[in-house]
């Protein structure tokens, strides 16, 4: 059946071992953005490069520095990762340092069909 995508992050569809897929080829790709931005360098075996870590700029001081580091780690993570299935076309990240909050925004679009998409996380 064409138009399948596996589950992200990887699941079993019932207790016999079936794989889990879907056909919204949307939300696989939001899937593997989360996947990437989640997932820490060094932490895939096969693939030491893969990800971005994002989860460690929690713990970061947020000045102008660091905002535009995050920023160009996601930029660049995202195009080495998803360049063949998508097209990012801005990363912005936005910090309250008195909240202790960042806000990352990604505008990427699909290559299949070329239609903008937003993203948004807030840490």
């Amino acid at each position: 059946m064409a138009g399948l995508f596996l589950y992200q992050p990887f699941a079993l569809r019932d207790e016999r071992g079936a794989i889990a897929v879907t056909d919204d080829a949307d939300r696989h790709l939001r899937d593997k953005i989360l996947a990437v931005l989640f997932t820490a360098p060094g932490e895939r075996v096969n693939q030491p490069r893969f990800g971005v870590g994002l989860t460690r700029s929690v713990f970061e001081q947020l000045d102008d520095l660091t905002v535009a580091a995050v920023e160009f780690r996601i930029a660049e993570g995202m195009r080495r990762e998803l360049g063949g299935e998508a097209v990012i076309d801005a990363v912005t990240v936005d910090a309250d340092p008195a909240g202790g909050q960042l806000l990352v925004t990604i505008s990427y679009r699909r290559r299949v069909d070329r239609s903008a998409r937003i993203l948004e996380i807030e840490l």
